[in-house]
């Protein structure tokens, strides 16, 4: 089952697409607070239940018993919020329908109600089928979303998506102008974090999670409709360009030319040339092996402290040293004063001559 949006092109924006530019969107005016639908449905108690689920969701609702009567009443009230029509809806009164036929009234009111007006949002009920791909329909109706789950799960999302539509073809001139200001500002201030990404990605990523905000809510946005769509739009940019920039931060990434500068003389020069290495230059490494070397030599006569220097000087800690040499707390503490002893008679000596 699936619900193409013709004003918006629902490709996540990391993918090649060609959607319109905001400013081409239609810009009539609606009350998203005052929701109607039409339902056309022959069974009655069917009727009653969905009647009862759209009121909950906020629907006035009309409703008619045939497609003939269904198709009266959209003619002298529309426009609706929604549509909801049963596959197998009967013609007229009176009149039964072959639940075999590959078309049904159902669909063709569909279709008749799509040629007066285009973007009227209708859902198709068609309970009888398991999936999307079983319904027969004509290659013109395959664009109508069908409502196949007989728990009715599918209801809220479905009304959710067509709630979007509809909020979407409303955006006025001005309210596209202030989301287009807002975008140009959230990318100008990601600066490389929005890596090539400019303010139309943003606001087509805003508008992509907000659809499938109606299923998935983890990597979607859920409009709460107690917010202004624009307002909730802008919020949903603020999310996505900081999540851009933690994106960025993770990766760590950065180009050696853009960190170059040119010294006084002409030279290029980076940061990173007045970064110390933690590498030791060669000719003080040399004098620290010459050194450690003096030092086992005047330790050669005591294994002991000959092992505890050289634990020290790998940086093992006291237990560290006992553990890997086989040594005791009273042995650690002698081959200590040994090296102490040592060492101190040494400097001694050079100092005498």
């Amino acid at each position: 089952m699936g619900y193409s949006l013709s004003f918006i092109d629902s490709t996540p924006p990391n993918q090649p697409h060609n959607r319109p530019a905001p400013s081409l969107l239609p810009t009539r005016s609606i009350n998203t607070s005052a929701k109607s639908a039409l339902l056309v449905e022959s069974d009655e108690s069917l009727s009653n239940f969905l009647t009862r689920r759209l009121k909950d969701e906020g629907y006035a609702i009309r409703s008619a018993s045939n497609s003939e009567e269904g198709l009266r009443l959209y003619r002298e009230c529309a426009p609706f919020n929604v549509v909801l029509i049963d596959y197998f809806v009967s013609p007229r009164t009176g009149v039964g329908i072959d639940c075999l036929a590959p078309q049904t009234k159902g669909v063709d009111l569909a279709l008749a109600i799509r040629n007066i007006d285009p973007s009227q949002g209708i859902i198709v009920a068609a309970f009888a089928y398991r999936s999307a791909g079983e319904v027969p329909r004509p290659p013109e109706a395959m664009q109508i979303p069908l409502l196949i789950d007989s728990n009715i799960h599918q209801m809220r999302s479905l009304l959710e998506r067509i709630e979007i539509d509809r909020a979407i073809k409303a955006l006025t001139s001005p309210e596209l102008l202030r989301l287009q200001k807002f975008a140009k500002f959230r990318v100008r201030g990601l600066g490389r974090a929005a890596s090539g990404r400019d303010w139309e990605d943003l606001l087509a990523d805003a508008l992509h999670r907000t659809l499938i905000g109606t299923e998935d809510t983890q990597s979607g946005r859920h409009w709460n409709r107690k917010v202004g769509f624009v307002q909730h739009l802008a919020g949903v940019m603020s999310s996505i360009a900081s999540l851009w920039k933690r994106q960025f931060k993770e990766k760590n990434t950065f180009l050696i030319s853009e960190l170059s500068v040119c010294d006084p003389e002409g030279q290029e020069r980076s940061p990173f040339d007045d970064v110390p290495s933690r590498c030791k230059p060669a000719d003080v490494g040399l004098i620290e092996q010459i050194e450690e070397d003096q030092i086992l030599a005047l330790l050669q006569d005591s294994p002991d402290a000959t092992h505890v220097f050289r634990g020290l000087v790998d940086r093992l800690r006291k237990q560290e040293i006992i553990s890997r040499y086989g040594l005791d707390e009273k042995r650690y503490a002698a081959a200590v004063r040994r090296i102490r002893i040592r060492l101190l008679a040494d400097r001694n000596n050079t100092r005498g001559r």
